[in-house]
């Protein structure tokens, strides 16, 4: 139902966004039916899947760049951040470009398309998937048993 709504053109923005959630919700993506999706002035906070350092990544009015954040000196050693082309987009990073692009959602649409590139870790230079690596850090873990605990309460 909540695909055949997103379908439907006479949809409110409010409505929009909430059946836009609610499917990734049901998709079982809990991180990007409760993302902010602030793409206008936009700061994800990310760890370097290879050494670990805290990476700041903005998308927004600021920049699109990934950093080393420093409480003191602001974002240092920025590093420009990749834009994927949409063609490029698959699973379900494709499913939310396109389904934002048809809402009329520009800004979302185009964010993910950032998002979902690489960037590059400021200290030792790897490069990851930024979408992948915030979900990796903040998608709830899910017990394979069930909510139940093995063994019972």
């Amino acid at each position: 139902m909540v695909s055949r709504r997103l379908d439907d053109h006479d949809l409110s923005t409010a409505t929009a966004m909430a059946l836009f959630r609610a499917h990734l919700a049901f998709a079982g993506a809990s991180v990007w039916s409760l993302a902010e999706y602030d793409f206008e002035d936009g700061f994800y906070g990310v760890g370097c899947p290879h050494c670990h350092l805290g990476v700041t990544i903005a998308i927004g009015v600021h920049g699109r760049y990934s950093a080393h954040r420093d409480r003191d000196r602001g974002d240092l050693r920025r590093r420009p951040l990749r834009q994927a082309e949409p063609s490029d987009l698959d699973g379900l990073a494709a499913w939310m470009h396109e389904t934002a692009r048809g809402l009329g959602f520009a800004q979302l649409a185009e964010g993910i398309t950032w998002l979902f590139d690489r960037a590059e870790c400021p200290e030792c230079a790897s490069t990851f998937v930024i979408g992948d690596q915030y979900a990796a850090e903040n998608e709830p873990h899910h017990s394979s048993d069930g909510p139940v605990p093995a063994g019972g309460w």
